[in-house]
C-alpha cells in the first residue's frame, strides 16, 4: 500500500465518522481558526483562505455551526465578524463553547472537527469536504461496514 493509499483510507475513516455524527445530529460544529486560515496573516494567501471560506459556506448552508477560536484578543472579535461578513460567511461564535456540558466546558472549545493552520489544514479540509458531499448525497455514502473506527 502506497503513502497516497494510507493517507485516502484515514482520510475516507474520519471522513466517515463525521458523516455519522452529521447524520445523526442533523448538523456538525465546525471550529475554525482565525489568522492564516481564514484570514491571510503571515504565512497563507487570501486565495487559500478563500478556499476554507468557500467550504465553511457550503458546510453552513446545511445548518453547521461555526464557531471561530483564536487567540486574539476580545478587541480583535469585531474585526473578525465584519471580516466573515464581508466574505460570506455566517459564524455563530467566537471562543464561545456551542454546547454545555458533560460534552463541552469552559477550558475546551467542543467541534465535531477543527480546521486549523497548525493542525493539518489541507487533511482536515478533505476530511470536511468528503463529508459535506457524503452529507448531501447519502446515496453516494459509505457502507459503515467498509470503514473501521
Amino acid at each position: 500500500m502506497t503513502k497516497l493509499d494510507k493517507i485516502m483510507r484515514k482520510t475516507t475513516k474520519y471522513a466517515a465518522r463525521l458523516y455519522k455524527e452529521w447524520l445523526e445530529h442533523k448538523k456538525i460544529i465546525i471550529g475554525v481558526d482565525y489568522d492564516d486560515t481564514i484570514f491571510p496573516w503571515r504565512f497563507s494567501s487570501q486565495e487559500q483562505c478563500d478556499k476554507v471560506i468557500k467550504e465553511l459556506i457550503l458546510c453552513k448552508n446545511t445548518g453547521a455551526y461555526i464557531t471561530i477560536f483564536t487567540c486574539s484578543n476580545v478587541d480583535r472579535f469585531q474585526e473578525i465578524k465584519d471580516y466573515c461578513k464581508s466574505k460570506g460567511l455566517e459564524i455563530d461564535s467566537i471562543n464561545e463553547n456551542p454546547i454545555s456540558l458533560p460534552y463541552g466546558n469552559v477550558n475546551k472549545i467542543y467541534a465535531n472537527i477543527f480546521i486549523d493552520d497548525r493542525a493539518g489544514l489541507n487533511e482536515s479540509l478533505l476530511i470536511l469536504t468528503t463529508a459535506r458531499t457524503m452529507y448531501f448525497n447519502k446515496e453516494l455514502a459509505l457502507n459503515e461496514n467498509e470503514t473501521e473506527f
